[in-house]
């Protein structure tokens, strides 16, 4: 490490504790971006202390997760990896978790590097980690006025995937024929993944299905059946290109609720029955995609399954909280397959609901609330008690509402969120759950509500 190096990741410390101590989000970005800035080189050359290399995990929706699940297999296995495991997955949070854990001399705390990876961002994480492996879980339409079409950026993540060493793994979810277009014709080696049963499967294409079309010759795509969103098993109807094998796969599934999920998967070594304790398919495919890098990894089936039995989700995704004699669930939803899974988890639960949907417009949520339009609240129709809407876009949410005609049920718009939370507990009955459905910056929001008032812990401790 040279001196700008050096430099760079004192003063990366200096600003990390100053950060912490008045605690001012963790010094989970600042660090970093300063660094950067005083070094351009710096996460390039900090990698290169990294013996098992770096792992690079993307997508849409379930980077977190997937990210997180990782963490605890790979310790499960003995390695100790450096992560951004605050969420901040631009340069500037890998940057910020280089600096978090090294040394003063820059020697690094980990083994290997595992950072979760914003899609915009993967260009420029792949060219300076140079990693053994990269996942992408899914894509999605989100934050349409940042990234653009789903078919560009597409493009722009195999495009730099495709200067990988010719060593490298990329593990691609089968199900989604935008993500796993991405593995055709590429010179490095491709794990696919997915689910292989049609037990918890639509017929019809969801409205917020985003990829309809062959990546190869623009036809229609045909569906054997649908999962969610536009995942499933699907072939083109004119070129014939149909959906990879998988070689890690769900083959039986057993839907909980918001239990879980029961699910045999398959794998190059055999296959293992075991319980997924966070609800909905969406986690399914997290799952799915850390037992395929695990498996990359060439880490023990069993500890991998040790780790899925044993895991609790991150924070504000699947986070359940004790505030007096009720609960409150806090599950992230920041676009229409996001929130549609999450309301199709909640709608198979046959019980009253108290539900606060939470909207925000903020950058990090994308300025354009238009896929509110594109999410089925219809699904809820007559299992609400009561609707409280809240957040920047609090007014755009409730008349969502309003015309999703839900039936039985009161709505309530409150757009300041502490007072909305209030709203919302006081009419969920003693013993019972408010649901909470917050988009990402409002989430932060109600987290630092409830740190605030003791009920949990800021997310950089987490």
């Amino acid at each position: 490490m040279g001196t700008k190096g050096r430099s760079a990741l004192l003063i990366g410390k200096a600003l990390g504790s100053a950060s912490r101590i008045l605690r001012f989000g963790g010094g989970s970005t600042l660090p970093g971006r300063v660094a950067r800035k005083i070094d351009p080189a710096f996460v390039r050359s900090m990698v290169d202390g990294l013996p098992l290399g770096c792992v690079l995990i993307t997508g849409t929706n379930g980077k977190t997760t997937t990210t997180t699940l990782l963490a605890s297999i790979l310790e499960g296995a003995g390695i100790t990896p450096v992560h951004n495991r605050t969420g901040a997955n631009l340069m500037a949070g890998l940057a910020s978790a280089l600096i978090r854990d090294s040394d003063l001399a820059g020697t690094l705390t980990g083994r290997i590097g595992l950072f979760e990876v914003d899609e915009a961002a993967l260009p420029d994480a792949v060219a300076d980690t140079s990693p053994r492996l990269v996942l992408i879980n899914n894509l999605f339409r989100d934050q349409l006025d940042r990234y653009g079409e789903l078919d560009t950026l597409a493009s722009r993540m195999k495009e730099a995937i495709s200067t990988l060493e010719r060593d490298a793994t990329v593990a691609l979810n089968a199900d989604d024929p935008l993500v796993a277009s991405v593995g055709r014709g590429l010179d490095q080696a491709v794990v696919y993944y997915g689910i292989d049963t049609d037990s918890c499967s639509s017929r019809l294409m969801q409205h917020a299905a985003d990829s309809k079309h062959c990546s190869e010759c623009g036809s229609p795509l045909s569906y054997e059946y649908h999962l969610f969103g536009h995942l499933g098993r699907y072939s083109c109807t004119k070129c014939g290109l149909a959906r990879p094998e998988a070689q890690v796969a769900a083959t039986e599934l057993g839907v909980m609720g918001l239990e879980g999920t029961r699910c045999t998967i398959s794998h190059p070594g055999g296959s293992i029955s075991l319980f997924i304790p966070l609800p909905g398919l969406y986690n399914v495919y997290n799952v799915l995609a850390a037992f395929a890098v695990g498996t990359a990894l060439e880490i023990d089936v069993e500890i991998i399954g040790h780790a899925v039995e044993k895991f609790t989700a991150a924070f504000g995704r699947v986070e359940k909280v004790r505030v007096g004699d009720r609960d409150l669930l806090m599950i992230l939803a920041k676009n229409p397959a996001g929130m549609g899974e999450v309301l199709r988890t909640l709608a198979g639960e046959r019980v009253w609901k108290n539900i606060l949907l939470a909207l925000n417009d903020n950058i990090a949520d994308g300025r354009d609330v238009s896929w509110i339009w594109d999410v089925d609240l219809e699904m809820l129709s007559g299992q609400l008690r009561e609707v409280v809407c809240s957040g920047i876009r609090a007014w755009d949410m409730a008349l969502r509402v309003k015309y999703a005609e839900l039936g039985q049920g009161s709505l309530v718009t409150e757009p300041d969120l502490e007072r909305a939370l209030d709203i919302g507990l006081e009419a969920v009955e003693p013993g019972d759950t408010l649901f909470v459905i917050p988009t990402y910056t409002a989430m932060l929001e109600l987290r630092k509500i409830l740190t605030e008032r003791g009920l949990v812990t800021p997310f950089w401790e987490g």
